[in-house]
């Protein structure tokens, strides 16, 4: 299952991304919003950026693994209050069920190219759609066909000291496997090895959009990952933007 081992190393071996500047950068797309959907939450550096922001966080994900280490972030915090922290939710982002509306939803880091097909995608949408309060935004991100596609026989390396990871990489339209081999340190020079595989769909961004659409949200519109205006053919990742 993909990050049933990698969560526990997930934030060691993937840096780069400032989750403060992302945070901000998606709360301005939406308006400032208080009550805000973390949909595939992952370790929760997202969620923690939104909570400093004085964000009421709901934070959902479908690996429990992922959920432990977000959990765990908010539960080593000295003197960190019950209130500005996430709610966390164990569940399918197809069958997404919340207890209530939110304000603004963020799906981050390709999350939705997880889903194998347009039904489930489209079923993601919907459920999203039913919990969004009137007027509410829903923004997140996809790496393009072409990004997906350009990854076919790549080999990625990643080195964290206590954890290495190799990720290989294949492409037969639309998906893009990645056989992903994890090394962790246990004891002195002894190393345990797991082995995952991740696969990800590639989705046109006109489907998208008549997706979107037919799932209710009357507005769309694609940005870059740092500007709102900066989306080109020739990027990686599009941001998503619909109200």
């Amino acid at each position: 299952m993909p990050y049933e081992y990698l969560a526990f190393h997930y934030d060691a071996l993937m840096r780069g991304l400032d989750y403060g500047v992302y945070a901000d950068y998606l709360l301005s797309l939406s308006g400032r919003p208080r009550r805000v959907l973390d949909l595939a939450c992952g370790t929760g550096r997202l969620a923690a950026a939104l909570c400093e922001r004085g964000c009421d966080v709901v934070a959902v994900d479908g690996s429990p693994e992922m959920l432990t280490v977000a959990r765990g972030r908010f539960d080593e915090r000295a003197g960190a209050e019950a209130e500005t922290q996430p709610l966390f939710l164990w569940q399918d982002m197809t069958a997404l069920d919340l207890y209530g509306t939110v304000e603004a939803a963020f799906c981050t880091l390709d999350a939705l190219n997880y889903l194998a097909s347009p039904k489930q995608f489209q079923q993601a949408l919907s459920r999203v759609k039913l919990f969004l309060e009137p007027g509410g935004a829903f923004v997140f991100d996809l790496l393009t066909p072409e990004a997906l596609a350009a990854r076919d026989g790549a080999v990625f390396m990643s080195d964290a000291g206590e954890a290495y990871c190799v990720w290989c990489c294949s492409w037969k339209a639309p998906f893009c496997r990645q056989e992903v081999t994890l090394f962790s340190r246990r004891d002195g020079n002894l190393w345990e090895r797991r082995d995952e595989t991740h696969t990800e769909r590639a989705y046109e961004l006109p489907l998208v959009e008549e997706m979107l659409k037919e799932a209710g949200f009357a507005e769309v519109k694609r940005y870059g990952m740092t500007q709102k205006d900066s989306f080109g053919e020739a990027d990686e990742r599009v941001v998503f933007w619909a109200r």
